[in-house]
C-alpha cells in the first residue's frame, strides 16, 4: 500500500494532476467547439425558419386575398343563384366555373377554391399539385361539411381537417346559406420549404395542439402523432428548432447532430485516446519509479532503524542492480555506521550521568537552609525549657532526615511530598506556636503523580523565612488536581500564602528564570533548574502575587506514562 506521503504518491499524484490539466483542457476546449457549432447552427435554423415563415405567411396572404376578390366579385351571383330559371342557373355556373379557374391559374394560387351554393352544389377547382384520388376525397368532403355562417365579409381562422389521412387547412366565407373558401394541403406548404433541403434537416409542421400536419425525411410511427412525442423520442440525436406561424401552429426544423459534430469525431477518439494512453502509461511510469528509487530508498531507510536499535553492523546490499548513485549513498552509509561503532554513543550515558548528578547537587543546596533554620529553633526552645516541643521537633527532624535519604530518589509521589512539607510546618508550629494555619486539596489522582524531591517543602520553606511576621498569622494554601494544558495530561500545583509577596522590582528583574543566589533566592533557582533537567521545558513554574496579598506559586508537572498507569 502506498503512503500519502511518500515519493511515489507525490510523483503519481503530480502527474494525474498534469494529465487530467491537459485532459480537461482539450475536453473543455472540444467542448466549446461543440457550443460554437451548436450555437451556430441554432442561429442559422432560426433564421432560415424566418424566412420559411415569412414565405408561408406571404402564400396565406395571397390565398385571403384570392377568396375575399371571390367573394365580393360573385356573392350576389351566387345568392340569386336560388331565385333564377334553369337556363340561367346553368350559365350562372358554369360563369362561377370560369371565375374560380381564373384564379386557380395564377402561379400563386392554393391548392383550391370551391363555391357551396343552395341545394348543396358545389363548385370546386383544384389545382395539378391534387392528384385525383385526392380530388375525389376532396369533393366528398365540401359535399358532406356543414361549413357554418357569418356576417358578410367576415373572415374566418384557417381550418385543419384531415381527409384519407392527409391534412387541408381551410378558409371559406358563408353568406345567406353560401359558402365561398380556399384550401391548401399542409404537404404542399412543406414543400415551399423543403426545396433544396438534405438529409441534415428535417421540417415538421404542426398545428396549435401539436398535431403533426406534414414531415419530410423523416418516418412518423404510430405513436408520433403529436409534435411532444417527435421529439421525446428523437431529440438526443437531433437539434431542434420551432417558429411560430400565426395561421395554425408552428414550423420545426429537426438538425441532425451526427452529421453536424461529425468533424469533431477525430478529436473526441483523440481525447479518449490520450486518456487510455494516460492509464497506461502513468502505472508503468510509476513501475520504474519504484523499482529504480523507492525500493532503494526504502532498503536505507529499513537499514537505518535497525541502526537505531543498536544494531551497528551493516553490510552493502549485494546482487541488486541498483543505480550507481545509491550504490554510492549505500556505501556513504555503510562508513558513517562503522564511525558510530567506533564512538560506541558513550557520550549520551555520559550526559544522562551528568544530568543526574547535577539534580542532585541542586538538592543537596536546597536541604541546608532548613538545617540553619531547626537548630535555630532548638537552642530557641531549650532557653525556654520546653522540653515536651523540643521532643516533637526532634520526632519531626528524624521523620525529615529519613525522606531526605530515602534512597536518593529523584522523583516521589505527590502524596509522599505532602506529608513531608504537613510536617516541615508541623515543625514550624512548635516555633511560632498559634501563627501558622494551613490547608491542602490534593485530589486522588493527582497524589499518585510523580513530583521533584522537596519542590513543595522549599516554597513552604520559603514562605515562613519571607511571610511570618512577629504575633500575626501566616496561611498557606496548597492545592493540586489534574488539568489538561495544550492538549497534554498535567498536575497543576499551587502555593500561596497571605505574605506580602514578591517584590514587583524582584518579578521583573528575574522574569521567573534566571534566578540568582543573592537576596536568599537559591531555593527558587534551584527549582527551576529541576524542572528543566528533568523536563526539558522554561515554562513550568510561573511566580507572582495574590490578587488579595501574599506570594503565589504555580507550577505545572507533565504526567508521564508510568503516572498515567498507576491513575
Amino acid at each position: 500500500m502506498i503512503r500519502t506521503n511518500s515519493i511515489v504518491f507525490k510523483f503519481s499524484v503530480q502527474m494525474t494532476v498534469i494529465l487530467g490539466i491537459l485532459l480537461s483542457i482539450l475536453v473543455l476546449s472540444n467542448i466549446y467547439s461543440l457550443e460554437v457549432v451548436r450555437s451556430n447552427v441554432l442561429t442559422s435554423a432560426h433564421n432560415t425558419l424566418a424566412i420559411y415563415q415569412a414565405n408561408i405567411h406571404s402564400n396565406f396572404n395571397n390565398y385571403s386575398k384570392d377568396l375575399i376578390e371571390v367573394f365580393d366579385n360573385n356573392i350576389d351571383a351566387a345568392v340569386n343563384y336560388a331565385n333564377m330559371d334553369e337556363s340561367s342557373r346553368y350559365f350562372k355556373v358554369q360563369q362561377l366555373k370560369n371565375n374560380l379557374l381564373a384564379k386557380m391559374a395564377n402561379d400563386y394560387s392554393s391548392d383550391g377554391m370551391f363555391i357551396r351554393l343552395s341545394g348543396e352544389l358545389v363548385l370546386e377547382q383544384f389545382s395539378s399539385r391534387i392528384q385525383s384520388g385526392d380530388k375525389l376525397a376532396l369533393v366528398d368532403f365540401l359535399n358532406m361539411h356543414k361549413f357554418s355562417s357569418g356576417p358578410a365579409g367576415e373572415s374566418d381562422e384557417w381550418k385543419v381537417f384531415q381527409i384519407q389521412g392527409d391534412y387541408y387547412l381551410f378558409k371559406y366565407i358563408t353568406y345567406s346559406q353560401v359558402s365561398f373558401g380556399t384550401l391548401v394541403k399542409a404537404d404542399t406548404l412543406l414543400s415551399m420549404v423543403n426545396r433544396g433541403s438534405n438529409d441534415q434537416n428535417r421540417y415538421v409542421l404542426s398545428n396549435t395542439e401539436g398535431i403533426i400536419l406534414s414531415a419530410n425525411n423523416i418516418v412518423l410511427k404510430e405513436a408520433d402523432t403529436t409534435l411532444d412525442n417527435l421529439t421525446n423520442e428523437h431529440q438526443r440525436n437531433f437539434l431542434i428548432i420551432s417558429e411560430p406561424i400565426a395561421e395554425f401552429g408552428q414550423i420545426t426544423n429537426m438538425v441532425a447532430k451526427e452529421s453536424l459534430f461529425s468533424g469533431l469525431k477525430l478529436i473526441q477518439w483523440g481525447i479518449a485516446l490520450l486518456a487510455v494512453l494516460s492509464a497506461i502509461v502513468v502505472p508503468l511510469v510509476l513501475r520504474f519509479l519504484t523499482r529504480d528509487v523507492l525500493k532503494p530508498i526504502l532498503e536505507l531507510v529499513k537499514a537505518a532503524k535497525v541502526v537505531e536499535q543498536g544494531q551497528l553492523e551493516y553490510q552493502v546490499p549485494s546482487g541488486v542492480p541498483y543505480s550507481l548513485e545509491f550504490m554510492k549513498l549505500f556505501h556513504a552509509f555503510q562508513s558513517m555506521v562503522s564511525e558510530i561503532k567506533d564512538l560506541k554513543i558513550q557520550s549520551y550515558e555520559e550526559q544522562i550521568e551528568r544530568s543526574r548528578a547535577e539534580i542532585k547537587y541542586l538538592q543537596m543546596q536546597i536541604r541546608p537552609h532548613f538545617f540553619l533554620n531547626a537548630i535555630s529553633t532548638i537552642t530557641s526552645l531549650t532557653y525556654q525549657n520546653k522540653n515536651e516541643e523540643i521532643r516533637l521537633l526532634i520526632q519531626r527532624l528524624s521523620e525529615h532526615l529519613r525522606y531526605m535519604f530515602k534512597g536518593g530518589l529523584v522523583e516521589v509521589t505527590m502524596e509522599d511530598e505532602i506529608k513531608h512539607a504537613e510536617n516541615y510546618i508541623r515543625m514550624q508550629e512548635i516555633r511560632y506556636p498559634d501563627q501558622v494555619f494551613f490547608m491542602t486539596e490534593i485530589n486522588d489522582e493527582a497524589r499518585r503523580v510523580l513530583i521533584p524531591q522537596f519542590m513543595i517543602q522549599t516554597f513552604v520553606e520559603n514562605a515562613f523565612k519571607h511571610a511570618i511576621f512577629y504575633k500575626e498569622m501566616l496561611s498557606i494554601f496548597i492545592r493540586a488536581r489534574s488539568e489538561t494544558r495544550d492538549g497534554c495530561p498535567f498536575v497543576k500545583i499551587v502555593i500561596e500564602d497571605n505574605g506580602e509577596g514578591f517584590s514587583s522590582e524582584w518579578l521583573k528583574s528575574t522574569e521567573f528564570e534566571d534566578v540568582t543566589e543573592d537576596g536568599g533566592q537559591v531555593g527558587i533557582a534551584n527549582i527551576q533548574k529541576t524542572l528543566r533537567l528533568l523536563y526539558k521545558r522554561d515554562d513550568l513554574l510561573k511566580l507572582s502575587n495574590a490578587e488579595q496579598s501574599g506570594a503565589r506559586v504555580e507550577l505545572w508537572i507533565p504526567i508521564q506514562e508510568a503516572d498515567q498507569q498507576t491513575l
